[in-house]
């Protein structure tokens, strides 16, 4: 009886210790796919100092500057005709005059943009032009179309850094992401596109220039002086809630 009951307890004892050191397997570190570098809470606000010039060389070297302050706020947010939720976005106006300091001047009364934020990206409709701005997860060197949902023809996109430090109007951002959305240089053209992203604020920064290079006349030669086109800069002054 004692023999047998020996074998029974000795056998038993390898699953025993086996039960009793198993350990768990290490959870799956979380994906960061980049929701956060467009924030989507109501009544987040960014506020932007855009300065834009006109270049017309060849009609008497005329340059035409327009400045003006840019109030962008997330007022609401809602279900649009296709059933997905949808953010409502103002945006005011302060229009530069050099007799008056912009606090003294009130905002203009909202022009309403919309966009679209999901888990795979992020669409802005601005002035009924549907743009994809961002994709996720958002990495370095991921390509797509900006244009997919409108008519504007195809445009490459591309995420060309991301988790940088960078400073704008001096204000510093430990984590920006910069979106090259066109970049075509040669000798008599300079068209150049881009926005830059921060996480937890959103868009910080905006580029489009678009500028070409003419001959004056028959003597003027390579690199030649008249421009036309135009540059465009929106940067960030300060943001909210």
């Amino acid at each position: 009886m004692n023999k047998y009951f020996k074998i029974i307890v000795i056998a038993s004892l390898p699953g025993i210790f086996l039960y009793t050191c198993k350990k768990d397997s290490p959870a799956e570190p979380a994906v960061d796919s980049g929701y956060n570098y467009l924030p989507a809470e109501i009544g987040s606000y960014v506020i932007y100092q855009v300065d834009s010039i006109h270049y017309d060389d060849a009609n008497q070297n005329q340059h035409d500057t327009t400045r003006y302050l840019l109030k962008e706020k997330i007022a609401d947010v809602y279900t649009d005709n296709s059933g997905k939720p949808a953010l409502r976005i103002e945006r005011l106006y302060k229009y530069y005059d050099p007799a008056l300091p912009y606090d003294s001047i009130s905002w203009s009364a909202p022009r309403i943009w919309h966009a679209n934020k999901s888990a795979t990206d992020f669409q802005k409709v601005e002035e009924d032009v549907r743009y994809l701005r961002l994709v996720f997860p958002a990495k370095e060197g991921k390509k797509w179309n900006g244009n997919l949902y409108n008519t504007l023809g195809e445009k490459e996109y591309e995420i060309v850094s991301a988790d940088i430090n960078e400073s704008v109007n001096s204000i510093s951002f430990d984590s920006v992401l910069t979106v090259k959305q066109f970049d075509q240089i040669d000798f008599i053209e300079y068209r150049y596109e881009q926005e830059k992203y921060a996480r937890t604020v959103g868009l910080i920064f905006k580029q489009r220039d678009s500028l070409y290079f003419h001959q004056h006349d028959m003597n003027d030669t390579y690199p030649y002086d008249d421009t036309i086109g135009f540059t465009y800069r929106q940067k960030i002054i300060s943001y909210g809630k």
